[in-house]
């Protein structure tokens, strides 16, 4: 196997595994041994699900994108009655047979196998213990055989959310290199359904009540997970996704903006615990990191590095809001950060490429610039601010493909978390209770005792 299909393989696992711990790190003890067990078989039907209809839907069309051998069988992506420049959903390679039974094709499932991954877990790890076991897995596996897919095939997959820039003339099309927005903005919004499906709210808060950081029950392992979702994200990144698909890019920038998105975040959502409660915070600082590497996925390879650190700097500070709007104010129990998560560092990601992205590199992204972008030789992603070689930006045409795919992901991934739970949840759902009972009861979040044993 080259260099470029076994490092992904190997590195990119690190990425499911340090957002594991990551979410472990702010789990109350008895919700953490329920998580490993449930978090466990929903990784497991997630990686079957992916691998019979996932990847079909996701790739079906690889071979329309690229003239690599072993991919002349994905040829069919279902556009409707339109060009396959919308194309929907892939329709080729269940259960990795036939077409999809060649080394090229399974290189490519065990490549993009850990952001499915990662996904399912944003998911899982935000309901494990507030849902029945059952209905976790069930939700991984919808995530891993049907949303991942739709959204990845849309933006990766030769979709229409890529194609923005040749059939709308919006810039380069949608432009995510590592999953800020198809990962991280759908994990947190399905997982933002998903909560809202189960309808559970945390207690009111009292007037005048001190504010204070989410609990670390296991700082340790929070900031361990940490360091492993950087080493994931970093090897994934340095790596060739098929998605790239030719388009000129430079491996040193993609891994100096990620330290520096990552350094920026940590240092200003520390400052933040500063200033509001009076100490650093462990969970902040892990969750910090990690939001500064999910913003800067989207544009890790277009920004210049001073960029890359205002991205992460500002992914610090809004992850800590993020995180008092959804419990304080929603009264969520997001207890793991992950709608916190998605919301602060995926769509901030996602609107910062149309931002800050030079046009240095990126020439050929989705198949466009190939030979000149906007009458100027060599220019890659742009966006409102331009290197200086460059006379013109497209920060309105890449920010409208930025907005077209943020309302289309998190649209659709909250709507299939929602009802999702909802249904699974309507014959568990206790009878409405007058105000008064409701009080007296005192139970805000609504889990039938035997709810306990169930995962």
């Amino acid at each position: 196997m080259a260099i470029e299909t076994w490092l992904p393989a190997l590195m990119g696992y690190l990425i499911p595994a340090g957002l594991f711990l990551l979410a472990w790190g702010g789990m109350e003890p008895q919700r953490a041994r329920r998580a490993t067990t449930v978090g466990a078989l929903a990784l497991a039907l997630a990686a079957l699900g992916y691998f019979a209809l996932g990847f079909a839907f996701h790739l079906g069309g690889a071979g329309l994108m690229s003239d690599l051998p072993g991919l002349q069988g994905l040829v069919r992506l279902f556009a409707g009655e339109g060009e396959l420049d919308w194309g929907l959903i892939g329709l080729a390679g269940f259960f990795l047979a036939d077409e999809a039974a060649t080394p090229e094709a399974l290189a490519l499932f065990v490549t993009y196998l850990p952001l499915v991954a990662a996904a399912v877990l944003l998911l899982v790890l935000s309901v494990t213990g507030r849902a029945r076991g059952w209905q976790v897995a069930v939700g991984g596996l919808v995530v891993a055989a049907v949303l991942f897919p739709l959204v990845a095939c849309w933006v990766w997959g030769g979709g229409w959310l890529a194609h923005l820039g040749v059939t709308l003339e919006r810039g380069h099309g949608f432009v995510d290199h590592a999953g800020a927005g198809v990962v991280y903005l759908l994990g947190g919004m399905a997982a933002l359904g998903a909560l809202v499906g189960l309808g559970q709210r945390l207690p009111a808060e009292e007037p005048g009540e001190p504010a204070e950081m989410p609990p670390a029950h296991f700082p340790l392992l929070a900031n361990l997970g940490a360091l492993l979702f950087g080493l994931g994200w970093l090897g994934w990144s340095l790596s060739v996704p098929f998605h790239v698909a030719g388009a000129e890019l430079n491996p040193p920038r993609i891994a100096v903006n990620g330290l520096m998105a990552g350094a920026g975040a940590i240092l200003v959502s520390q400052a933040y615990c500063w200033v509001t409660v009076g100490r650093a915070d462990p969970l902040m600082a892990a969750r910090g990191a990690a939001a500064g590497f999910v913003a800067i996925s989207a544009s890790a390879p277009f920004v210049p590095p001073l960029a890359a650190l205002v991205i992460g700097a500002l992914a610090g500070l809004l992850l800590p809001v993020a995180v008092y709007l959804v419990e304080r104010v929603l009264r969520l129990p997001d207890g793991t950060a992950t709608v916190a998560l998605g919301l602060s560092g995926g769509l901030w990601g996602t609107l910062a490429v149309a931002f800050f992205a030079d046009g240095r590199w990126g020439r050929g992204w989705n198949g466009v610039g190939y030979q000149g972008y906007q009458e100027e030789m060599g220019k890659g992603v742009t966006g409102f601010f331009p290197a200086t070689v460059f006379a013109t930006g497209d920060g309105p045409g890449q920010l409208i493909a930025q907005l077209a795919g943020i309302l289309a992901i998190g649209l659709v991934s909250f709507l299939i978390g929602w009802l999702v739970f909802l249904l699974l949840n309507l014959p568990y759902r206790p009878p409405r209770r007058s105000r008064v009972d409701s009080a007296s009861l005192g139970d805000d979040l609504g889990i039938p005792a035997e709810a306990e044993t169930a995962g």
